[in-house]
């Protein structure tokens, strides 16, 4: 097996190689322990990659990631690169002044946030980062609000969509 040149190819040759193995990672999950595939990794990021090409995100744009460390991550970075975007981790840390700092400064065009604290910080300085910020996305389900996309949604859209990509 030649060496990989790039994430992309060095992501799906690990996909391809261990795609017999049962389990590609674990996170808890209301208390239990619950397991990802290879298979279930890699159908998510392709799907997540088709959907952030339905809403429009383009090969260059920049997609931040606010959130702490948890399989959707994970999904949504390897989404972003392959759907030839940027990612733009964001410390979950961050107070609202200085995440939007950062967004501005990248022209972040979405950001996908990991639960209703995350989610309250960008509603927070939403209005100040008008018009590039064009997409929230909200990884838990109780993480909504006004022009607010759930993950499952957009993984659905982009499921439906995947064909074309």
């Amino acid at each position: 097996m030649a060496t990989p040149r790039t994430l992309n190819e060095l992501f799906f040759n690990a996909m391809d190689r261990y795609a017999a193995r049962p389990v590609a990672m674990r996170a808890k999950r209301g208390g239990r322990w619950v397991e990802y595939s290879y298979r279930e990794f890699l159908e998510t990021v392709r799907a997540l990659s088709a959907g952030l090409r339905e809403l429009g995100v383009r090969a260059g744009d920049r997609v931040a990631i606010l959130s702490e460390n948890r399989p959707e991550w994970a999904f949504t970075d390897y989404a972003c690169l392959t759907a030839r975007c940027a990612d733009v981790p964001v410390y979950p840390t961050l107070p609202p002044g200085q995440i939007a700092y950062i967004l501005r400064d990248a022209g972040a065009v979405a950001i996908v946030v990991s639960s209703r604290a995350q989610l309250a910080k960008i509603l927070e300085i939403r209005d100040q980062l008008r018009p590039t910020l064009r997409h929230v996305i909200a990884m838990d389900e109780d993480a909504t609000g006004p022009d607010v996309l759930p993950f499952q949604e957009l993984l659905a859209r982009g499921r439906a969509a995947q064909d074309k990509y």
